[in-house]
């Protein structure tokens, strides 16, 4: 089974609708209800994609929309020891750094996002939903 984390910025496209991202963000997103992917979003994640959400479409609507989300996705933890490591990660921007190690506490193999200039130094591959829909599930 593949093991993967969807960054914030391709969950907002689906759920936001963001064009002209939404596309290719739902097509990935859809792959995690295949029973060969197991989908992550990291925890700091979660709380970051309802505010952005209630600012747009209200509280309510939010809470739904990230409710569906979750039916697909596991949270992946965001613990002590990813907290920091985050903090040590040489990556630069901390949420990233934080986003890459719950990845590698989840056992994810592989972060689709669209910010990938941002993960260079991620310890856990990064791709763009596009090659990700490109890569085998087995």
């Amino acid at each position: 089974m593949r093991q993967v984390l969807f960054d914030s910025d391709v969950l907002i496209d689906v759920l936001a609708q963001r064009q002209p991202f939404v596309t290719a963000s739902a097509q990935a997103l859809n792959r995690a209800t295949q029973p060969k992917v197991q989908g992550f979003v990291s925890g700091h994640a979660v709380t970051n994609i309802f505010y952005i959400l209630r600012r747009q479409v209200g509280s309510e609507t939010a809470r739904e929309l990230v409710s569906r989300l979750l039916q697909h996705l596991q949270v992946a933890s965001i613990t002590d020891e990813v907290i920091r490591a985050g903090l040590q990660s040489s990556i630069t921007d901390f949420e990233d750094a934080v986003t890459s190690e719950a990845a590698n506490a989840a056992g994810a193999e592989v972060i689709v996002t669209r910010d990938t200039p941002d993960f260079a130094a991620s310890v856990i591959p990064v791709v763009l939903p596009e090659e990700f829909l490109a890569m085998p599930l087995e």
